[in-house]
């Protein structure tokens, strides 16, 4: 009978010791538990585009000053000197001032390349139209 007894502590002690166990793994009890955020995501791909006005453009580049703009990538400063070639050809009294070559802090690609202080010295030009080019 002693011995029947003692099986019927030591399982008894077992499930007590489960029954812990299963409450601290699943975290109850504890005070590590923290509000979870969740976002939201359309799965389905689709995205809201919000239209912009574009600027108006001139509608002839007679008598206008445009400056060209090169980002520094390889040959693009051979694609705006075709397009310079081509305007002077074609547009009487065009000013055409290329940047590049005139200003050479303004030869930079990237977010953190073009500052206010080099936007600021394009804008000083009074440009009617700004063509940058951009090639590799």
């Amino acid at each position: 009978m002693q011995k029947l007894c003692r099986h019927k502590s030591v399982a008894c002690l077992l499930i007590l010791v489960f029954t812990f166990s299963a409450f601290m793994l699943s975290g109850c009890g504890s005070n590590a538990e923290k509000a979870v955020s969740w976002t939201l995501v359309d799965p389905s791909g689709v995205q809201k585009v919000e239209t912009i006005e574009l600027n108006p453009h001139p509608t002839s580049l007679e008598g206008k000053t445009v400056v060209l703009r090169w980002n520094g990538k390889e040959n693009g400063d051979n694609l705006l000197d075709g397009v310079a070639e081509q305007l002077e050809k074609n547009i009487k009294d065009i000013k055409i001032i290329k940047v590049y070559e005139t200003m050479p802090e303004t030869i930079e690609y990237g977010v953190d390349k073009m500052g206010p202080d080099v936007i600021d010295k394009i804008v000083a030009l009074k440009p009617d139209l700004i063509i940058s080019g951009q090639a590799d």
